[in-house]
């Protein structure tokens, strides 16, 4: 894990760039404080800062040059199918490190652009094939690393954090105002938009290849939705076998790793999978919280009692957790309403020695653990949403006019688009404003991009929501956030659901072996023999913060603080936003939390990156 960037300019000079490289460099040191280094030639600048996993020796540290010194690469993430990749190549390349980063040089000068679809990982690097004069900008399938560029003077830069590009003071600090809206709805902006303006993110499963004449943007991977044939227990041993397979793959590693525990069926399932593969017990950590309505802590020690695990008990206090905010904040290269929980989970883990940790992230988003899979299920076949439009527009318009909650907003919406208009349900829930209410200047909600366009005939209706989740919430929320909050930590988080061969497998079970019944049965059935029914049968929580009562009481202060910067902006209608938070703060339970915190994040990131504002 480490921090990348780079400058590429085929076609004019740019006599400052090792200072600017060396300045974007420093900017990313909290995500690799072991080794930093550069390459500068006529036509690019690239710059690393290196993490180290595995191969902890210098001969890994980079940029790193192939055998045949034709090709460079700075490189994020981790391969893990490196040594299957090794053992393929390694009569048609000689290897000079033990690194999983040379078994990406050795794949492209073999294979050339082939090559990036046969890496199975976690990723984003900046490939120049000096021969050749192409750079390749290359992210993974699913988003779980970063890599953010822009233009400017048809000079290209590239970096692990939008920070970074700022350093080189070609892009303006200023806020991207076309995205306002879909952030305000949405608690974030989606690819391939940031928040900045100029400043991009380079697609989840693309590569973007630069030469002197031309750049071109490809798509080596798409999920897939096509419906599958197979028996429920083919499926079953389909996933077994990736699934631990993932698993053993992500234990790859030369530094002290261990898993994040909530105790519940993702964490639990991980952490049964790993004490299996392991020798010796594995660490865990959960965070347990003194407010016991949000207490699970219990579920996490019967697991690690269960697996013998090396148990870790982090215990919060909303005046701890209020101590962290300012530093979390800081660390949010990219604003959301996710992540602080992240940051606080990794700090200790770092604290008591691990630099590398497996997640359950990705668990729900596949196997219809979020409810939104069973009431999207549900709207297409039940009254009143299978009427006529003509009844429940009638009736949306009535339900809005008695009932001026969130919750009232988006069941008049439902009933409006009906079952016939699936993707707008869903767009609905999974929006927290409609933006024109505290958004100058709109006229229409905001839409959420990337929705699986299967909604339209609903026949695998599941795994479509599945492939929006991916693209949506999980890859501009908690992937970025997850990312962001443990490297500010030089902290590596692994996530083994989202493995592409565990992807594949689920994508083509059936939606009738995937719809929730239960919380994730077809998961559930099929690690029965791992996973204990007190975990399977308990309320869902996650890493789950009791906001409602800290953002009313220790963090009150912190949040008006934040709202109250929105409103110096020329944005927001400041009545209309300040009387919102003044009823959420007073205790009224129309608009949740989560209404307010990205705007509170938002206001606080504005004015911590000098973010400039009309």
């Amino acid at each position: 894990m480490c921090g990348i960037n780079g400058i590429i300019h085929f076609n004019q000079s740019l006599p400052l760039a090792k200072q600017v490289i060396h300045a974007m460099n420093e900017s990313l040191k909290h995500r690799g404080p072991d080794a930093a280094g550069s390459y500068i030639s006529d036509s690019i600048a690239l710059g690393h800062q290196r993490l180290s996993i595995i191969d902890t020796s210098e001969n890994s540290n980079q940029p790193m040059f192939s055998s045949s010194e034709k090709t460079v690469i700075v490189f994020n993430g981790e391969i893990y199918n490196y040594k299957e990749l090794r053992d393929e190549l390694k009569h048609l390349y000689i290897f000079k490190t033990l690194s999983d980063t040379e078994a990406i040089l050795a794949l492209y000068e073999t294979q050339g652009e082939n090559a990036f679809e046969k890496l199975a990982g976690m990723f984003a690097f900046i490939l120049f094939d000096i021969e050749k004069q192409i750079v390749y900008l290359v992210r993974d399938r699913f988003g779980m690393k970063p890599l953010y560029y822009g233009n400017s003077n048809e000079v290209i830069y590239a970096s692990s954090e939008m920070r970074a590009l700022l350093e080189t003071n070609v892009f303006s600090n200023k806020l991207n105002t076309d995205v306002l809206s879909e952030y305000v709805s949405t608690q974030t902006v989606h690819f391939p938009n940031t928040i900045i303006e100029d400043i991009y993110v380079l697609e989840p499963g693309h590569y973007l290849k630069i030469d002197k004449n031309q750049n071109s943007k490809k798509c080596y991977y798409e999920i897939e939705t096509e419906h599958s044939f197979g028996s429920k227990i083919e499926f079953q041993n389909q996933l077994k076998e990736s699934l631990s397979l993932s698993v053993e793959q992500h234990l790859r590693s030369d530094v002290n790793y261990g898993a994040f525990l909530s105790g519940g069926i993702d964490s639990s399932l991980l952490v049964g999978l790993m004490s299996e593969i392991s020798e010796s017990p594995i660490q865990t950590f959960t965070i347990s919280f003194e407010e016991d309505a949000f207490n699970e802590s219990e579920f996490a020690q019967l697991i690690a009692k269960k697996w013998n695990t090396n148990h870790h008990e982090v215990v919060l206090k909303a005046t701890d957790f209020l101590n962290k905010i300012p530093e979390a904040i800081h660390a949010m290269d990219h604003p959301s309403g996710d992540g602080p929980n992240t940051f606080v989970v990794t700090e200790a883990a770092k604290n008591s020695g691990l630099t590398v940790a497996i997640s359950g992230l990705g668990g729900d988003e596949l196997f219809a653990g979020y409810p939104v899979f069973k009431h999207l299920s549900q709207i297409k076949s039940q009254l009143p949403f299978t009427l006529p439009k003509p009844i429940r527009s009638v009736m949306s318009a009535a339900y809005k006019q008695f009932n001026k909650s969130e919750v009232g907003r988006r069941k008049s919406d439902m009933l409006r688009y009906g079952a016939s208009n699936l993707k707008g349900c869903y767009n609905t829930m999974r929006t927290v404003w409609d933006p024109k209410i505290i958004l100058k200047n709109q006229s229409q909600p905001a839409a959420i991009p990337h929705i699986d366009e299967a909604f339209l005939d609903a026949k695998r209706l599941i795994t479509s929501v599945s492939r929006s989740e991916i693209y949506g919430y999980m890859h501009d929320i908690l992937l970025r956030d997850s990312d962001q909050m443990s490297m500010a930590n030089a902290f590596e988080t692994r996530v083994p659901f989202l493995d592409h061969r565990v992807v594949n497998c689920a994508m083509r079970i059936p939606d009738e072996l995937k719809f929730p019944h239960t919380p994730k049965q077809f998961l559930t059935e099929t690690f029965s023999h791992i996973l204990p029914s007190e975990i399977v049968n308990r309320p869902k929580m996650g890493f789950t913060l009791p906001w409602n009562i800290w953002m009313r009481n220790e963090l009150k202060s912190f949040c008006e603080e934040g709202i109250a910067i929105l409103c110096k902006t020329s944005y927001f209608k400041n009545e209309a936003l300040l009387k919102a938070w003044n009823s959420f703060k007073n205790g009224d339970q129309n608009k949740p939390f989560t209404s307010f915190w990205h705007l509170v994040v938002l206001g606080h990131w504005i004015k911590n990156n000098h973010i400039q504002c009309l």
